[in-house]
């Protein structure tokens, strides 16, 4: 499978079970935890910096928003721990710019009362 449609994959799978995309993309003040850790994934050098990036309590979010991104960080993290540094950054970039394509489809659909 190629790297995006891995990516893809992940981010439509979480974005699915994430319950509260509003939070997740936009917060209280206009960038949630999924902007804000997109911005800086894509500064990173290095899987080091992933993995300080995708540290979620230096991030405001309510708690159920928290605990889901934890489930996708951990799974995020357990795909890039054998990739290389530039594979891993590659990755990384993809999944989050899918997740908020498929969290905000997903907000669309619930204020077409698709979903629920």
């Amino acid at each position: 499978m190629s790297i995006e449609n891995e990516a893809k994959k992940l981010a439509a799978t979480y974005a699915r079970w994430l319950r509260n995309p509003q939070d997740a993309l936009f917060g209280k003040d206009g960038e949630g935890v999924v902007l804000k850790i997109y911005k800086k994934i894509k500064q990173a050098k290095d899987k080091n910096e992933i993995i300080e990036i995708l540290r979620l309590d230096q991030y405001t979010m309510e708690k159920t928003t928290f605990n889901d991104m934890t489930r996708f960080v951990n799974d995020l993290l357990n795909k890039i721990q054998q990739m290389d540094d530039q594979l891993a950054l590659r990755f990384t970039v993809e999944v989050f710019r899918y997740f908020q394509i498929a969290l905000a489809t997903k907000m669309e659909d619930m204020n077409k009362g698709l979903w629920t």
